[in-house]
């Protein structure tokens, strides 16, 4: 791919921070692969400002913001000196959407964003991302409910949020105590709170534990139960899912929720654990019900699902490997890099 004669397209990716999931799995991951094809920078907020396992947070989280906005500004020059911008999600935590639709306004732009972000904070931030997706040339959605807020199916592509496939390798079924695996950041353990009883139910029965894999244990409500914490870095990301025997994903059906991008699930799968989920956004377009997992709504859902997989090591097992298969398939890095190939090829 190049821009004239045996030029290679330069392609600026604008990301939340070195350490934002969003920005390691949707563009730093896929640089050296992309790199084969087109000359990549990656530019990073600095200070990151945004709800990461290693910004700012509270009062310095917001003394920051400005100085955020001031090292944007500054990497302009750097952007400007690209053939195409991708923004992975917007340029700052302000309201105001002016940097975005300035670097539109010289070089083609992508847009691409993982998460229902238009639902926050009164409906100004919907206003904001409307501007920043009328101005971008292109715009990559993580999910079909995300494309159709985008509602410009013609310069939208759906690419997943995936993961490399040489990192996250099969691991065998783990021998010790049954193991339920969860891992994310700590804001999100509320949405194992509504399943306490089914847990405590099943742990009791199995004499297993609830391994966290997180930034911190923000979660009172599962005192009691036996639970092993695991502090998350991106050095033992893989490593630390290698001793559940499923992994599990539950969500409220809210309207933010529907815009996840099934991520957790991506993740158990590629180590081949099976997952037990809610039925809810992605979630259904990642897993086959019965095939690389299980969904639960009700709390005897949960328990019975969970006890249905802690009983049968077999059963575990296929639905491990078909859970590998099919983030193989259509979850990894080889699978969604002719995607991006050909949105910088729509662009340039």
């Amino acid at each position: 791919m190049t821009t004239s004669g045996s030029e290679r397209l330069r392609v600026a990716f604008v990301t939340q921070g070195t350490r934002v999931p969003a920005a390691r799995f949707r563009v730093e991951q896929l640089v050296p692969a992309l790199s084969a094809h087109v000359d990549c920078t990656v530019l990073p907020a600095s200070p990151s400002v945004y709800g990461d396992t290693g910004s700012l947070r509270g009062g310095w989280r917001a003394l920051a913001k400005p100085l955020s906005v001031v090292a944007r500004i500054r990497q302009l020059r750097e952007i400007r000196g690209a053939d195409v911008i991708w923004l992975q999600r917007p340029m700052t935590e302000y309201f105001t959407a002016v940097l975005e639709r300035h670097v539109a306004a010289a070089r083609p732009m992508v847009f691409d964003f993982d998460d229902a972000i238009f639902h926050n904070r009164w409906g100004l931030e919907a206003r904001k991302i409307r501007r920043i997706i009328d101005a971008a040339r292109h715009v990559v959605a993580g999910n079909a409910y995300l494309a159709e807020f985008a509602n410009e199916p013609s310069k939208t592509t759906i690419i997943p949020t995936v993961v490399d496939e040489q990192r996250y390798t099969p691991r065998p079924d783990p021998e010790g105590p049954f193991t339920i695996a969860w891992t994310g950041m700590s804001h999100n353990l509320k949405e194992l709170a509504p399943y306490v009883s089914a847990l405590r139910r099943v742990l009791t029965e199995t004499r297993g534990r609830l391994l966290i894999a997180a930034d911190r244990l923000d979660a009172p409500f599962l005192a009691g139960l036996p639970v092993e914490l695991v502090r998350w870095t991106p050095e033992n990301e893989v490593s630390v899912l290698a001793a559940g025997h499923v992994g599990v994903m539950p969500l409220a059906d809210t309207s933010y929720n529907r815009g996840k991008c099934a991520f957790k699930l991506i993740q158990y799968m590629a180590r081949a654990i099976p997952v037990v989920a809610s039925p809810v956004g992605a979630n259904r377009e990642v897993v086959r019900d019965g095939v690389e997992g299980l969904f639960a709504t009700t709390d005897d859902d949960w328990a019975d699902r969970l006890l249905t997989l802690a009983r049968d090591r077999d059963l575990r097992m296929r639905m491990g490997a078909a859970g590998r298969q099919r983030v193989e398939s259509a979850y990894s890095v080889t699978a969604v890099l002719p995607r991006y190939l050909e949105v910088l090829r729509a662009v340039s």
